[in-house]
């Protein structure tokens, strides 16, 4: 099992990813509440701490340049959330729904995202640091500088995705799939998993460990390697 907080480099510098524009020192105090005030679903500026959201449904809400601290989502539906220059720390959006959504510069930060929905999204410049993102549905993105960083991602699917410049590092992938994503370029040698769905065509190009390159060879091959 990865360890949390485990990282032992910063994955970021060696993709080139750009962190959020964000200055804490600006920030209004708020409440996330306070995005059903405005006609448009606009948060901005914002530093939302310790508060739970329950049932909140919102079409298209967008958040920019703000800081959520602590923040639980309970039953969130939030289609075509826009999020921008944007950090979620210790937050929880377990079983919300961000789908077709679009984050640039965004950090999650030791949040808990268990079975949350970002399919059809469009994420660049995006970290996850530290979060569980456990059966989370990771489908049909576009991701563009991207880095899982010390994530656990058991069970989540990660499928029908175009990828550019996306690190993982020191995650567990267990269990995790992979269907129809190109994985060139790809580095899954220093994560973890005891088994792992993808499509073998799909996999020309992919960093693997020797214990990996073991379960993969199996698994296609039916060659058990002996050490």
């Amino acid at each position: 099992m990865v360890t949390p907080g485990r990282i032992c480099y910063d994955a970021s510098e060696v993709i080139g990813l750009e962190n959020p524009k964000l200055v804490t020192d600006y920030l209004e105090k708020g409440s996330f509440y306070n995005i059903l005030d405005e006609e448009d679903y606009y948060l901005g500026n914002q530093l939302l701490e310790n508060e739970v959201i329950e049932n909140l449904t919102i079409a298209h809400p967008v958040v920019d340049k703000s800081l959520l601290k602590h923040e639980t989502f309970i039953g969130g539906n939030f289609d075509k959330f826009e999020v921008s220059d944007t950090v979620f720390s210790g937050c929880d959006l377990s079983n919300c729904v961000l789908s077709e959504g679009s984050f640039y510069r965004v950090t999650f930060k030791n949040c808990k995202l268990l079975g949350t929905n970002f399919d059809q999204s469009f994420l660049n410049n995006v970290t996850f640091e530290n979060c569980l993102l456990d059966m989370a549905a990771l489908n049909q993105l576009n991701l563009k500088t991207v880095v899982f960083s010390g994530c656990q991602m058991k069970d989540a699917s990660f499928n029908e995705n175009k990828l550019v410049k996306v690190k993982f590092a020191h995650c567990n992938l267990n269990e995790m799939t992979f269907w129809q994503t190109k994985l060139k370029g790809l580095d899954f040698s220093d994560s973890e998993f005891e088994t792992i769905d993808l499509d073998q065509e799909m996999m020309r190009g992919l960093k693997v460990n020797s214990e990996q390159a073991s379960f993969l060879a199996q698994y296609f091959l039916g060659i058990k390697v002996s050490y």
